[in-house]
């Protein structure tokens, strides 16, 4: 009987760690998003693939997830198409800072911060729906952004800005590399 009573509190324990680490780390996640930060260059490119791996991972379970959410491929498919214009604006706003042999570059901080506060709205308002549809069997909504597929359209924003952030970093890292010998100035 004991060791039925510890699994609930063990994991209620485990629960309210996370819901702690949650706001903690992205905190963290704000506080070094904006940091100055070296390009190299291999690790550009396994962003780029890491991202495009889960773009393809991602389509797939959104063209699932149409099956029960209606609009889930409609609103899927509008953020990350969101997403890939917020890419490139965070890119036009990103300030770089290169010389003969590095490439380094700082993020827009305002934007960051918009992309942090999305993620904590997406999990809290899904922490919500959740309490309320187990404790007091209100359903979720069918449509809008508190629906499955708005929650869908939320990662594919994160997603699609991800992706166009990544492919726009690495053909500058590349512009870099193959220009950097010839742009040196006399002294």
């Amino acid at each position: 009987m004991p060791l039925l009573l510890a699994v609930p509190l063990a994991l209620l324990v485990f629960l309210a760690i996370l819901l702690m680490l949650l706001p903690l780390s992205l905190w963290q996640r704000f506080r070094s998003s904006g940091a100055r930060r070296l390009a190299r260059p291999w690790l550009v490119t396994f962003n780029l693939w890491g991202t495009a791996v889960s773009t393809v991972l991602f389509a797939i379970f959104a063209t699932v997830a149409g099956f029960w959410w209606p609009g889930a491929w409609t609103y899927a498919a509008l953020g990350w198409l969101a997403g890939l214009l917020l890419g490139a604006l965070g890119h036009a706003l990103t300030r770089f800072d290169a010389n003969a042999e590095t490439l380094f570059y700082k993020p827009n901080t305002w934007l960051v911060l918009a992309l942090t506060l999305m993620i904590l709205v997406r999990v809290v308002a899904g922490m919500v729906q959740g309490w309320q549809a187990s404790v007091n069997g209100v359903a979720w909504p069918q449509t809008g952004w508190l629906s499955h597929a708005g929650l869908l359209a939320m990662a594919a924003v994160l997603l699609g800005y991800a992706g166009m952030y990544a492919l726009l970093l690495r053909r500058r890292v590349r512009h870099h590399q193959r220009y950097r010998g010839y742009d040196r100035s006399p002294h």
